[in-house]
């Protein structure tokens, strides 16, 4: 079944409609044997010129964040333990779409404040929502690559979120 772009979706403010296209998207995938995808992507984009705006839901943090809930329990269901339902991984874990003049692969140079306040928003709802997985971006951020920074995977997403699921 074909949907919208998530930009395009987010644009309708539907929760219930985005939540029951990641449903329908599960109960495909599971009956083709598939138990994971790489979906929401939740990145804030607040720069036009990066080229994978279309994929997340603009630059909104909130709504941002009740899509990625929405999107988390319509692929993941109640317990994970049913052919029709698949593991979430939330990408790209963070600030990918932060980079300079929308570069991809690109550094990021941001206070913590600013990376709470504009674009954590998303992701941390998407842990609380019960993601099983996180796939980490690939950039740098302030100067530590986003892969290796224990402070960004290990002190917050672990420690103050809670994330119990795997990173990849």
């Amino acid at each position: 079944t074909l949907f919208p772009i998530p930009l395009a979706m987010s644009c309708s403010w539907d929760l219930d409609m985005i939540e029951r296209s990641a449903r329908i998207a599960a109960i495909e995938a599971g009956a083709d044997g598939i138990c994971w995808t790489f979906s929401p992507m939740v990145d804030i984009c607040k720069d036009a010129r990066w080229g994978r705006v279309a994929e997340g839901s603009g630059e909104d943090p909130y709504l941002g964040a009740e899509i990625a809930r929405a999107m988390v329990r319509g692929y993941q269901g109640d317990s994970l333990l049913n052919s029709d339902e698949i593991m979430a991984c939330v990408k790209h874990f963070a600030l990918y779409s932060a980079a300079e003049a929308g570069r991809d692969y690109n550094r990021v140079d941001m206070s913590r404040n600013r990376m709470f306040n504009e674009y954590f928003l998303p992701y941390q709802a998407a842990v609380e929502a019960g993601a099983s997985s996180v796939m980490s971006s690939f950039n740098d951020i302030n100067g530590i690559p986003a892969t290796a920074d224990r402070w960004l995977l290990t002190d917050l997403l672990r420690g103050q979120w809670g994330f119990s699921g795997f990173v990849v």
